[in-house]
């Protein structure tokens, strides 16, 4: 049975003590250092070198998510498995952007704890299972992003002047003398870009027209 050293690091004392609880029982996990303070963690990796590193996103002194980017500078091999005390997408890609091997919840149950120790130990990507439900979702919102078309494409050459003279501030009247078109054309009209671009008035029409200045030209 091979022994996986091992690093816990967390501010709170209950918590890594009951989280190095749980991995001694398995008898694989020997815990040679644990730490309350981030800017400690550094030093103890450095003269433990562990197997694995389970470091909690918010420390003390020094968070999580900086001291695992600095263990990976030093050392690319190493295994981290991150702590999460939330449960969203800037955690996520914090995450994603550290080069760390493992993110659980902190409220994961005990069997997701050490299955994810032994992977990342191992040298295994392991992504607990909220962060893998909030990936596939944000998998399925961007699949289902590109498959949309593109909304400037569907508009007509007279509902883009329509909008061109709605971000001068031109009423509706004042935009069918300009046009010299009926009021109720252009209210038409006005009213078909609502629906094209799933907008509710005409404030949201101009901020539309604005930040796509450049396509609708």
């Amino acid at each position: 049975m091979n022994i996986i050293d091992t690093i816990v690091a967390d501010g709170n004392e209950i918590f890594r003590h009951g989280l190095s609880a749980i991995l001694r029982t398995e008898g694989t996990f020997e815990i040679q250092s644990e730490i309350d303070n981030g800017a400690l963690v550094l030093t103890a990796y450095e003269s433990v070198r562990p197997d694995l590193c389970i470091l909690s996103f918010f420390m003390p002194e020094m968070e999580g998510i900086i001291i695992a980017k600095k263990i990976i500078d030093r050392d690319p091999d190493a295994n981290i498995l991150l702590l999460a005390d939330e449960t969203n997408r800037k955690t996520l890609n914090e995450f994603l952007d550290s080069g760390a091997y493992g993110l659980i919840h902190k409220s994961a149950h005990r069997l997701e704890l050490i299955d994810a120790a032994e992977k990342v130990a191992k040298g295994e990507r392991y992504l607990g299972k909220q962060f893998s439900r909030m990936m596939t979702e944000e998998y399925k919102r961007l699949a289902q992003k590109k498959k949309r078309p593109d909304p400037v494409k569907s508009i007509t050459k007279r509902e883009r002047e329509i909008l061109g003279l709605l971000t001068e501030g031109l009423t509706s009247t004042e935009i069918a003398d300009k046009l010299y078109i009926s009021p109720r054309t252009v209210e038409k009209h006005r009213t078909n870009l609502l629906k094209k671009l799933d907008l509710r008035n005409t404030a949201a029409l101009v901020r539309f027209a604005m930040e796509n200045e450049q396509a609708l030209l």
